[in-house]
């Protein structure tokens, strides 16, 4: 009898084991079927570059006409590397593929505006450009992306600086889960683009576009104020303190009448944004200029003030067991099953000491 109990357990504790490795295989299956669609679609999920020596490429393939291409590069709320289309931007068509440009980021290192070349950590935007006028549009890039190529893909966006134009989209082939299109706002305050850089906060998106266009209400016909409440809803900024000390940070300091106009923009925004949240919307100057200094200390970022407290905007990508409850699925099959051999033990022990 006590043969035939402990079968049965064995056999119970096989099947259950076999539902657990069942359960991890299709788990494994539908991640597989999401990285396929993900690559059909031409943007792969990885986000680490290649390693191929220190280029990185341009597939031009969807323009016409091109004779040359150009590489921007500028570290993100700061100065390019070069100027606009310069010599020392220039790409170098490939032998094997006419319609692929490699940029060699070795020529950073003699950048007299930015220095130290392209470093590990910072935040930098890159556009390529064509001799036939055509270019793309800001999309971000990090040490990550070495080796690595960028594309179009068709899709057409906003000028970030010139609404009148039009850039080409562009995405990384295998760093798209964590560089891209640079989600900021354009001139007319839209939402562009669809990734942060990695290192880069929501106040400082909102901190380098209002002191450039904070008069557009006047100039332009622009709702400065609306622009500033969908942007903090956006990137969920509740700290317009914070964004005004960022403000201050900066070297070009706005004049008297403008950092009380944005100060009452600031303000009004928050309160269209968060009307439940009277105190959000006070800004205390005296503070904001210690945290400014406090900003530019830290190296410019507001981090330094915030606590890195910024939720996500969604862009990045994101990984870990149990995000979406397989692992916890997995855990509670486990679980079951050494309760259930473990009672069977004690009833097969019971039923030998009877």
């Amino acid at each position: 009898m006590l043969k035939r109990i402990l079968a049965v357990a064995i056999a119970v504790v096989l099947v259950m084991s076999m539902a657990v490795v069942a359960v991890s295989a299709a788990d494994t299956d539908s991640a597989s079927a999401g990285a396929e669609v993900s690559n059909s679609a031409g943007a792969d999920t990885s986000n680490s570059g290649t390693g191929a020596g220190k280029l990185i490429y341009f597939d031009a393939s969807k323009w016409n006409n091109v004779n040359l291409v150009y590489c921007h590069i500028w570290e993100r709320g700061g100065d390019p590397f070069y100027s606009w289309q310069s010599k020392a931007e220039g790409c170098t068509k490939d032998k094997s593929n006419p319609n692929l440009w490699a940029y060699d980021l070795s020529k950073l290192d003699a950048s007299t505006t930015v220095s130290g070349g392209l470093q590990s950590g910072k935040d930098y935007c890159v556009i390529f450009s064509a001799n036939t006028g055509v270019q793309t549009f800001d999309q971000t890039f990090g040490t990550a992306c070495i080796g690595d190529t960028a594309r179009v893909t068709g899709k057409m966006i906003e000028n970030a600086v010139d609404s009148e134009k039009e850039a080409y989209e562009s995405v990384w082939k295998t760093n798209s889960a964590k560089y891209g299109p640079h989600l900021a706002l354009s001139s007319t305050g839209k939402i562009i683009g669809s990734v942060l850089c990695p290192n880069e906060k929501g106040e400082e998106v909102i901190g380098d576009w209002l002191p450039n266009y904070c008069n557009h209400d006047l100039t332009y016909g622009v709702d400065v104020v609306k622009c500033l409440k969908d942007a903090l809803l956006k990137f969920n900024v509740k700290d317009i303190e914070a964004v005004y000390a960022y403000i201050l940070s900066k070297e070009t300091q706005p004049s008297a009448a403008d950092k009380k106009k944005m100060l009452g923009q600031l303000q009004d925004a928050y309160k269209l944004a968060y009307p439940q949240d009277k105190e959000g919307a006070k800004i205390d100057t005296e503070k904001a200029e210690k945290d400014a200094n406090t900003i530019k200390n830290s190296g410019g970022s507001v981090t330094a003030v915030t606590g890195g407290s910024t939720t996500s905007t969604g862009s990045t990508n994101s990984s870990g067991s149990g995000s979406d409850g397989q692992a916890d699925t997995l855990f509670i099959i486990l679980g079951a099953v050494m309760v259930l051999a473990a009672g069977t033990m004690i009833f097969a022990r019971k039923k030998r000491e009877e």
